[in-house]
């Protein structure tokens, strides 16, 4: 185990997806972290994680319980919150690597001492209401140091915030610092993740007197914003360093906020992860060390094409069974699947799995239906997987037109909808996806980092130049195919239209391609597989270590 006084970095998060059953995230921001956690244990980094428990329900018979890999320390710590004193708790996982081990620390209000309404603090991860929030990013940021000096941790020498809900901490770090900004801002880095302002958590300074009182500094306007509390301008403002998760991101973050700099340290995947079973064992008998060294997947090309299509169709093979085996997965009424209607290992296989947001454009290959099933008839099956809350109208109205449309188009292209979308059914899905759909209104996606985990895996991306993929098709045009108007050209009336007419032109050339150029079509797998030689976690954390934790 970890000795307490060699830690040197606290990386703090709202979500981090350890496993696929824990209530603990709700997309991209949590995998990522949950990765970049694995990535420095096996590298050995002396880091540690903060974040929160979430127990979903108010009942105790339905509340989410750890299992026996959680420890729940006897440690607690107390913040009053308005006039009410809350009891925190804490459970202890360990993140075991090759080289080391990352403890994670997921702060707890569910304690026995706490009234009702503050055991469910930490109820729902990004709970709706602006009040329960606020009370969470206290919990997670003023809480979570309060908790860290409790458990021992006294040599830390970087507090890396991963988006803005863990910058209270900031303000934590200026009162033990006896109100010297600069101190604290020597200790914090920041990463920001979204180009969406709506992403941004902001506060009324009413609501947020009244929550945190004293423990805001006099000055919070002066770092947080004048009109309201502004947690990434309070982060930006107390950090040392702060970076975007792409090159084109850093380009928005500075337009959104030019008052600041930021470093460009593009995302990646946890490379064993989320390598299928039958590739990994194929890279491990050809590519000798990749885990270790990712760098050396740059070695793909020279991999044999016979075993990268057999690994691969093992591992779509999978991903076939398991929607086949899941009637609820099909448009079509329970009582009136047949044969026609299931997957097949042959039919070229398209995934779009992301959330359900609105700039995503979930529903983008449908804009011209009728031009969708002459591409695809018989030729193409879509398999569609995105979470998003119970109460997000977009989000059920997507899944209910997805219900719709397979309808519409049964017997011509086929749909699947999964909808319990978890790290568990990810890995299904870059596993066995010949191709990966990403469609963003640009310049909207951050980074993206689904499409890394389907190139490792031989999936080709079929994605608008935005995010990771500006980079990646950069680096190797023959790992997939863009589609779209670049991102200084969108965002124009018609967009939808254009991106729209486009994506049908490159999906001739994606299915022509398939279907009778076998040999190119293996070569685009293998060249696709090398692009995981640089976009992992592995080289995003060595990037961190050098350019903003100091190591």
């Amino acid at each position: 185990m970890m000795d307490k006084k060699s830690a040197k970095i606290a990386y703090f998060s709202m979500e981090i997806a350890i496993k696929s059953d824990v209530p603990n995230y709700a997309g991209g921001l949590g995998v990522l972290a949950a990765d970049i956690v694995k990535s420095a244990a096996d590298l050995g980094v002396p880091a540690i994680g903060v974040t929160l428990m979430y127990h979903a329900s108010e009942d105790p018979k339905l509340a989410y319980k750890p299992g026996s890999d959680f420890k729940k320390l006897e440690n607690k710590v107390h913040m009053h919150i308005e006039d009410r004193n809350v009891e925190i708790g804490v459970w202890e996982y360990v993140v075991k690597g090759e080289n080391g081990e990352v403890p994670i620390y997921f702060l707890d209000t569910n304690e026995p001492e706490n009234k009702r309404w503050d055991r469910d603090i930490t109820k729902d991860l990004y709970a709706m209401d602006r009040y329960t929030r606020l009370c969470q990013e206290s919990v997670l940021g003023i809480g979570g140091i309060r908790m860290l000096r409790e458990l021992g941790f006294d040599n830390l020498e970087t507090y890396h915030m991963n988006e803005g809900h863990a910058a209270f901490l900031t303000t934590t770090l200026i009162h033990e610092n006896k109100y010297k900004d600069e101190d604290a801002k020597k200790l914090c880095v920041f990463t920001t993740h979204t180009p969406v302002p709506a992403g941004h958590d902001r506060f009324d300074y009413g609501m947020a007197g009244n929550v945190l009182n004293q423990k805001m500094p006099w000055h919070i306007k002066k770092l947080a914003g004048e009109s309201d509390l502004n947690m990434t301008l309070l982060a930006l403002n107390m950090s040392r360093k702060s970076n975007a998760v792409a090159k084109k991101h850093a380009e928005v973050c500075k337009k959104m906020f030019p008052n600041f700099d930021f470093l460009a340290i593009t995302n990646g995947v946890h490379l064993p992860s989320w390598i299928g079973e039958s590739m990994g064992e194929l890279f491990d008998k050809q590519i000798s060390g990749w885990k270790q060294n990712p760098e050396k997947l740059s070695e793909a090309l020279n991999l044999s094409d016979e075993d990268v299509v057999q690994a691969h169709k093992k591992g779509k093979q999978e991903l076939v069974d398991y929607i086949n085996n899941n009637p609820e997965f099909f448009p079509a009424p329970f009582s009136e699947i047949t044969e026609a209607d299931k997957f097949d290992t042959e039919t070229l296989t398209i995934t779009f799995a992301r959330r359900f947001v609105p700039y995503k454009r979930p529903l983008l290959i449908f804009h011209d239906i009728e031009r969708l099933r002459a591409l695809g008839f018989n030729k193409i099956q879509l398999i569609f997987a995105g979470p998003y809350h119970a109460d997000d109208k977009f989000g059920i109205g997507v899944d209910n037109e997805l219900v719709h449309l397979g309808r519409a188009l049964r017997g011509q292209v086929k749909i699947a909808v999964l909808p319990d979308y978890k790290v568990d059914i990810s890995k299904k899905l870059v596993q066995g996806s010949d191709v990966w759909l990403n469609n963003p209104l640009p310049p909207m996606e951050a980074s993206g980092t689904s499409g890394m985990k389907s190139a490792l895996n031989g999936g080709l991306n079929l994605s608008i130049l935005d995010g990771w993929w500006i980079e990646g098709y950069e680096q190797n045009p023959k790992s997939g195919w863009a589609f779209g108007k670049k991102p200084e050209d969108a965002c124009r009336p018609n967009q939808d239209d254009m991106d729209a007419h486009d994506l049908y032109e490159t999906l001739k050339d994606v299915v022509d391609c398939y279907y009778n150029k076998k040999e190119e079509w293996t070569d685009r797998m293998k060249n696709a597989i090398t692009l995981a030689s640089y976009f992992n976690t592995h080289r995003c954390v060595k990037e961190y270590m050098e350019k903003m934790w100091n190591l």
